[in-house]
């Protein structure tokens, strides 16, 4: 049961990073490379077991040199064997932090699209939106305007490329302070992009948003709903019903 949902988790994450990414690049059986450029949202996701991580690594920061990028590696815990993280340490990548892929069965979840937090707040998609969309996102990432706006740029044109993408933001007396991303495969969800403006943080603002976006994709046909939590962001999930499947290290490379 749980092969097949990472499975379906895996699914769910090329999904989305193919959506946004200028360039893709398959990297031997088990790893891809996503690159968003300009948006600094650039991955190599190692799926399974492999003996290139060396040609991997080489490969991808080739890759990733032609336009002076900066990437991360995110890597399943379980694979990190000392011989690994030895192979990564030698070739310059250092690890930088940790995250939990999670998931939540949408049959199982109790849903009540009741959409109003308190008088003062509203909900709203914001596929035509998206200047509205990334304003909580630069606040909450302690990013900069030119790098959300280059993000939503790459929203924009994955909107234009048909991706199942859908965004979605709160907002309070008509400011948008928290935002999200959904994106939809078959019977797949997914949950990125969650983020609140740093005053409005720790009044469940986030946890309502998400309650109303995952009652979206059990109406639209999800089963599954996916994410990627730093540690940080654990404990509101697991609140909404997210079990982990399983632990990553993240891995750094710069330009």
């Amino acid at each position: 049961m749980k092969s097949s949902l990472i499975n379906l988790y895996r699914q769910a994450e090329d999904y989305f990073f193919r959506g946004i990414s200028s360039k893709c690049l398959n990297l031997d059986d088990g790893a891809n490379a996503y690159m968003t450029g300009g948006a600094e949202l650039n991955f190599i996701y190692i799926t399974r077991n492999t003996n290139a991580l060396d040609k991997i690594l080489t490969q991808g920061k080739q890759f990733y040199d032609q336009d002076n990028l900066s990437f991360d590696v995110v890597i399943p815990q379980e694979l990190c064997t000392p011989q690994i993280a030895g192979v990564l340490n030698t070739m310059g990548y250092h690890q930088k932090g940790k995250s939990v892929s999670m998931v939540v069965r949408l049959d199982e979840l109790i849903t009540n699209n009741v959409a109003s937090f308190d008088a003062e707040t509203i909900i709203k998609p914001n596929d035509n939106q998206l200047n509205d969309w990334m304003i909580p996102l630069i606040g909450a990432f302690e990013s900069t305007f030119e790098i959300c706006l280059a993000y939503a740029t790459i929203h924009e044109s994955a909107l234009k490329k048909n991706i199942n993408l859908r965004h979605f933001s709160l907002y309070k007396q008509e400011t948008p302070i928290a935002s999200i991303t959904l994106s939809m495969h078959n019977t797949i969800a997914r949950i990125d992009d969650v983020g609140t403006l740093p005053e409005f943080q720790g009044k469940g603002y986030a946890t309502h948003l998400m309650r109303y976006v995952l009652s979206e994709a059990k109406r639209l046909g999800a089963r599954h709903c996916f994410l990627e939590s730093s540690a940080s962001g654990l404990g509101v999930y697991k609140k909404l019903g997210f079990e982990p499947l399983f632990k990553n290290n993240i891995y750094s490379r710069r330009a």
